[in-house]
Order: C-alpha cells, then structure tokens, then sequence
C-alpha cells in the first residue's frame, strides 16, 4: 500500500465539538507525510493543542474567508515540496475515518490506478453517500456539480469537500486563485480546466457520506432522532438562500475562471 501523501485541511470549531474525535485520530492522522491545518481565530484553544499533539503543523488566521484560509494552507504545503496533496474539510476527514478506514488508508493506490494522469481529482460522494445528505444542501449541490461537469466534460462531484491535488494543480491554483468563500469548490478545477480539461477527473466514494452531525449527539438525543435534528436544523428558508448564494457564486467563479457562459 502506498503511503498516503501530505493532508491539508481547515478547522473552524470555537465549541470544541470535535474535541473527543481528534483525541482519537492520532494514528489515521499519522499515516500521512504531514498534516497541515489552517484554523480560525474563534477556534477553542483545546482544539489546537489536540491538533499539535497528533502532530499536525497548525497556522491560526481569521474566520469568515475560507478560500483564503484554503489557499494559505495549500501554500505551505506546497512550500515544503510535497507532490501529492490530498485537501479534505476536517470534520468529512474525521468522519471518513472512522467510517470506512479502509477507503481513506487505501486512496493513495486507488489514485494512482485510476488517476495516474491527473492533475486534480474532484473526491466526491457515491450515489448513496450523496443520498445522506439533507436536501438543502444535496439540492443546490446537484446544480453546482452540473455546471462543473458540464464544462469538464465529465461527471463531477466537486461540492463534498475534498480534493487529491497535484503539483501541476497547486501551481495553477496558487497562481489564479482569488474566491474568498467556499466557492473554491469550482474555482481550483475550473483553473486546472482552464489550462488542461482532461487533468480534472473524478472519484465516488463511500466515507464522504453527511458528517456533520457526528458533532451534536446531545441535540439529536433531544429530539430523538437524526431525521428530527437533520429537518430542525436544515428545513429553513435562510439555510436554502444561503445554499443557494454559495451555489450561484461557486458557478460564477468557474465561469470567470473558464470563461464559460
């Protein structure tokens, strides 16, 4: 099995919900070369020092602008040479190991049997991960993921929060990148698309099914089930504009990118 190359990710976690599951990922995280993460100023100290003690080299820098947080954390792994870098939000990533352990250790190989040729791999979610999610983010997720794989030629699943990025990648990145918000979903492919359509490919996996409420048992015990926490939680209207803004400025980020229309 081949190693599994640099992780970078971000954290953004003031309630220190992630506490116990980063206290426990100390040998998932250890398999890779290095672990890099760009955390929020707001983030609870406890969570920084879990993240030093598993060894993970940790940059603090503001909230609110998490493309910038993205790019700063990409760059430092770039500065350190790495080839291979593999981004994943910290809360799927945790998620993803302790879900399918054997998925994430075994990504490295499945890349390079599948990707050899790849500059940058769209890590999305299998029809049935996709299935877990709640319609208000799946919803507006599904129409950001056809604009992309309309203009990549190839279906794409760019919205789970996770990308194998290589060196040909992370220079077009760094040097083109500007969106401020999470709307780097589209751009970074899109820029890569920009120079060589065919060196964005894509994966479908089981791990990246819907993390998030790994970090509210006490609130999904107070209304007795996931289902009842998933509709409290997601079923309203400033929830779906704001999906829905972060769809439409993913699409006009690809299209500046690309010039595509």
């Amino acid at each position: 099995m081949r190693q599994l190359p640099a992780f970078i990710t971000t954290v953004h976690d003031p309630e220190r919900r992630l506490l116990a599951m980063i206290e426990g990922s100390g040998a998932a995280l250890a398999a890779y070369r290095a672990v890099y993460a760009f955390v929020t100023e707001p983030t609870h100290p406890q969570i920084i020092e879990a993240l030093l003690a598993a060894g993970v080299s940790v940059d603090v820098g503001p909230a609110g602008a998490s493309g910038v947080g993205q790019r700063r954390v990409l760059a430092i792994a770039v500065a350190a040479e790495h080839e291979d870098i593999f981004y994943c939000d910290f809360d799927r990533w945790l998620h993803w190991a302790g879900s399918y352990p054997q998925e994430l250790s075994g990504l490295a190989d499945r890349i390079e049997e599948h990707h050899a040729d790849a500059w940058y791999i769209c890590l999305g979610r299998s029809d049935r991960a996709l299935a877990t999610h709640p319609i208000a983010q799946s919803l507006p997720e599904h129409i950001t993921n056809r604009a992309l794989s309309t203009v990549a030629g190839t279906r794409l699943d760019a919205t789970a929060g996770a990308a194998w990025i290589r060196s040909a990648g992370t220079r077009l990145i760094l040097a083109g990148s500007t969106a401020t918000t999470k709307a780097t979903d589209l751009e970074w492919p899109g820029l890569v698309i920009r120079a060589e359509r065919e060196r964005v490919q894509g994966a479908f996996l089981e791990g990246l099914e819907f993390e998030t409420a790994d970090a509210y048992p006490a609130e999904i015990a107070r209304l007795g089930s996931v289902d009842a926490w998933m509709q409290d939680t997601y079923d309203r209207p400033q929830v779906f504009r704001d999906r829905l803004q972060l769809a439409a400025d993913s699409i006009a980020a690809l299209m500046d990118v690309t010039g595509e229309s």
